[in-house]
């Protein structure tokens, strides 16, 4: 049978894929989501106000993530076309996520030395780059052995981990990184990496015993997925053999992600100097518990129904919904009132990123499930980015235009993203509940 022969979609016996498994499955969003929100949202921001000068300090850790970021994501596609072709006994994405595993924790040590600002660049881009790695071949396990009938319910799965993962990680680490003062008191500010290497072993852990034990009971066409004969080189990297419409996705999810990592980027520096709290870092923890658990709330339901009735329905009131809330955040004057236009604003995202996630799958090709995952986290990666180059606008603003503008400028900005986002999600053509995929040859086939 040719490789490139389409097959229809592969499905699983309904009681394979229950809750549980995926549960177990997608644990590492947990833990590798909470471990980059805690970092990016209150760790790296404290870290900058340490070595920047005030007056600097918005460009300069926009500068920092902006190049971390662009580290992790020139990893992206090579990691995932390499993991497509890797052959060995655990498979071919575990190998990398292991190595993650060892090389994040090495870099989260470099964090308690003395640094100066280019110091902490250069460890921020060394766990940057390796979490990229692993990340990447762990989103194609997920893609290639989750039947079509179950993407949805997974994606609801992946965004209420990464959800819960991100309040609880984010909260005990502001709670850790609120108390660290300096040098005098570096014992917190291990207590937080010390967190942050055991909830990343714990969730890797999980997802590794998942994928290998499902690799190892399922045999037949599991077992020939994770172990079949590469592909030559320019199959493998033709762009054409892909869906039609990754672009328009890859852009939309640039977007989409650009708007959500806004206020978790800028959110301390937000409540610090518009809403004038005393402790931002615990502020922030204590308000993210309350937005978090508004985002668990909606993803399931998002991913459930837009199995359902289709993506678009769902991704349109999603969007509209984040559109309008990030708006009314420009108005928000005290913390209470930020606290709650800040939960609708995790409710929404949550309905937004669970069948977002559920359309990237949607479009992946089968056999190319790392380089097409490569692929979409390059967009988010970008659009991540994005938020990270706009550091400056709020310090420029508020020079040009007075205090408290700049955040101004910064959620009008967010608001324009989702827009986008958005628009962009109706451009793509999406066959529900799966779309095209390339088959790839059985154990035995030519």
């Amino acid at each position: 049978m040719s490789a490139f022969a389409t097959r229809p979609p592969r499905s699983a016996p309904p009681g394979a894929w229950g809750n549980r498994d995926l549960l177990r499955l997608n644990a590492y969003s947990f833990g590798i989501s909470g471990f980059i929100l805690a970092m990016d949202t209150v760790v790296i921001p404290v870290l900058v106000l340490g070595v920047a000068p005030e007056a600097a300090k918005n460009t300069l850790l926009g500068v920092l993530g902006l190049v971390g970021l662009a580290a992790a994501a020139v990893v992206q596609v090579p990691v995932g076309w390499a993991s497509d072709r890797t052959r060995s006994r655990i498979g071919r994405r575990l190998p990398y996520l292991l190595w993650a595993c060892v090389c994040i924790p090495i870099g989260l040590a470099g964090l308690a030395l003395p640094l100066n600002y280019g110091s902490l660049l250069v460890v921020w881009l060394f766990i940057q780059i390796n979490a990229g790695i692993g990340y990447s071949p762990y989103l194609a396990s997920v893609r290639e052995l989750v039947p079509v009938s179950r993407m949805g319910a997974s994606a609801s799965v992946k965004t209420m981990l990464e959800a819960s993962g991100g309040a609880i990680v984010l909260f005990l680490a502001s709670m850790l990184i609120g108390r660290y003062e300096g040098p005098e008191t570096a014992y917190w500010l291990w207590a937080m990496l010390g967190l942050f290497g055991l909830v990343i072993f714990g969730s890797a852990g999980i997802t590794f015993t998942a994928i290998y034990g499902k690799m190892r009971r399922s045999g037949g066409p599991y077992t020939s997925t994770f172990r079949r004969a590469a592909m030559s080189f320019p199959e493998s990297t033709a762009m054409s053999r892909l869906h039609p419409d990754l672009g328009w996705f890859v852009v939309s999810r640039g977007a989409t992600l650009g708007a959500v990592v806004i206020f978790t980027t800028y959110g301390l520096f937000f409540l610090r100097e518009k809403v004038q709290v005393d402790n931002p870092a615990q502020a922030l923890g204590v308000a993210i518990i309350g937005i978090g658990g508004m985002l668990v709330l909606t993803t399931y339901p998002a991913g459930w129904v837009s199995d359902r009735v289709g993506r678009k329905p769902v991704l349109t009131v999603g969007y509209l919904l984040s559109v309008a809330a990030t708006l009314g955040m420009i108005w928000a004057n005290t913390y209470l009132l930020a606290v709650l236009v800040a939960c609708v604003i995790g409710g929404a995202v949550g309905i937004v990123l669970s069948a977002h996630w559920a359309m990237a799958n949607d479009l992946g090709t089968r056999g190319r499930e790392g380089q097409h995952m490569g692929i979409v986290n390059l967009g988010s990666v970008a659009g991540a980015a994005g938020a990270k180059i706009m550091g400056p606008l709020p310090d420029l603003v508020t020079v040009w235009y007075g205090p408290g503008l700049g955040y101004t400028a910064l959620l009008a900005a967010s608001a324009l993203l989702f827009l986008i986002g958005g628009a962009l999600t109706l451009k793509v053509r999406v066959n529900r509940p799966g779309v095209q995929r390339l088959a790839v040859p059985e154990a035995g086939e030519g």
